[in-house]
Parts: C-alpha cells; sequence; structure tokens
C-alpha cells in the first residue's frame, strides 16, 4: 500500500512553513546577538515588535513541525509503521527543547520590564539565557539530525529517484549529528570553519530537498 500525494503535499507544505517562520525566529535572534551578550537588551529593545513577532513565528513553527510528523505516520503507518513510528517520536522529543529555547526568550523580554531585584545585574542574566538558548538549540538539533534517517529510508523505499533525495537526507542528518558533537569534542579535535560551513550547508540543503520531495507528492511510488 502506497501513502497518498495529498497527504505528502500537506507534511510538505507544514514542512514549508516550519522552514520559514523558524528561519525568521532564528535569524532574528542572531541578528540581535551581535555585538556581544552586552548588547543583547539594547538590541531587543530597539527592535522589540519584531523579536516578539520572532518569537510567535518561532512557536508556529514548531507546532507546524509536529503537523508535519503527524501527517507523515497517517502516510506511511500502514506500509512502513516502524520507521514513521520512529520519526514521529524524535519529532516529539525536539519541539519541548526548541520550546523550551523560546521560553528562554520570552524571559529575555521580560527583563526589558523588571523592576526591584529582578532588574539588578541584568548582564548576568542575559548571558545565563543566552547560553541556555544556545544548549537547548543544540540539544534540538541532535533530533533534527535523527528525524532526517527515518525520512530518507521512507525516501529510499519509494525507489526512482527518491532514492536521491533518500541518500542526501541521510547526509543532511550526519550534518546535523556532527554539529551536535564537534562543540563537544576537544580543541584539538574540532572542524576548521570551513568545514563547519560546508556541514551547515549541506544539513540545511538536505531539509530544502526533503521540502520540496514532499511538495511533488513523495507518497507516490516509483512502478
Amino acid at each position: 500500500m502506497s501513502a497518498g500525494p495529498g497527504l505528502a503535499r500537506m507534511a510538505g507544505l507544514g514542512y514549508l512553513t516550519m522552514a520559514v517562520t523558524s528561519a525568521f525566529w532564528f535569524g532574528t535572534m542572531q541578528s540581535l546577538r551581535s555585538g556581544g551578550d552586552a548588547a543583547v537588551l539594547g538590541h531587543i529593545r530597539d527592535a522589540r515588535l519584531v523579536f516578539e513577532l520572532s518569537i510567535l513565528a518561532g512557536t508556529l513553527g514548531f507546532i507546524a513541525y509536529l503537523g508535519t510528523a503527524a501527517l507523515l505516520y497517517r502516510a506511511y503507518s500502514a506500509e512502513a509503521g516502524v520507521a514513521v513510528g520512529l520519526l514521529f517520536a524524535l519529532v516529539v522529543a525536539s519541539v519541548p527543547l526548541s520550546m523550551a529555547a523560546i521560553g528562554r526568550q520570552m524571559e529575555l523580554l521580560s527583563l526589558l520590564d523588571a523592576t526591584g531585584p529582578a532588574a539588578q545585574d541584568p548582564q548576568t542574566q542575559v548571558a545565563l539565557l543566552v547560553r541556555g538558548f544556545d544548549s537547548l538549540m543544540r540539544l534540538s538539533s541532535l533530533f533534527w539530525g535523527l528525524w532526517l534517517f527515518p525520512l530518507g529510508w521512507l525516501a529510499i523505499r519509494t525507489g526512482g529517484l527518491s532514492r536521491m533525495v533518500g541518500a542526501f537526507l541521510t547526509l543532511s542528518g550526519l550534518g546535523y549529528l556532527l554539529g551536535f558533537a564537534e562543540p563537544l569534542l576537544a580543541t584539538s579535535l574540532a572542524l576548521p570553519p570551513p568545514a563547519q560551513t560546508a556541514i551547515a550547508g549541506v544539513s540545511v540543503l538536505g531539509e530544502l530537498v526533503a521540502t520540496v520531495w514532499l511538495l511533488l507528492g513523495a507518497g507516490r511510488r516509483s512502478a
């Protein structure tokens, strides 16, 4: 039994929504960090509305991510229940971590309006919240990589040109895993900046390929 292309396209639309909203969310956070931790609150104050909108966009994106996984489970559960069940579990595991990272951003926002003891030594609080955000994002990225393996297996199983998509997704998943592990390695084992950039590029490109594949109706198996 093959998965319906309609469900696959709906999953692709959810994945595209997640990609667009999370790119705005994460890109906004990174831009506000230019100048180091000491400048973060000032940047947020100057662009408060954009920061607030990015938080809403990130929240929407991760809800869409859950929806994508649910649609893929519905589409493939009859023919590849174990793989798509693992895929769904990995997505479900990642979303609370991502939402917790958004929670750190909301705490940054609350520092702008803090008074009394809460307003004392804001730079230390900013540094702790930013480090917490980074750690949660790194943990989330582990699951972002792992879920691409069962998704890639589903693509390979579909046959035809989808096998190339599956191979690309597998490479993308490996890129995320390397990106997770690299900061934890000793300095002597760390990858050079060009290699880090290449790995990040492969990871992002793999997800773009997956989005297009789903939007084109990935559920249609080759004859």
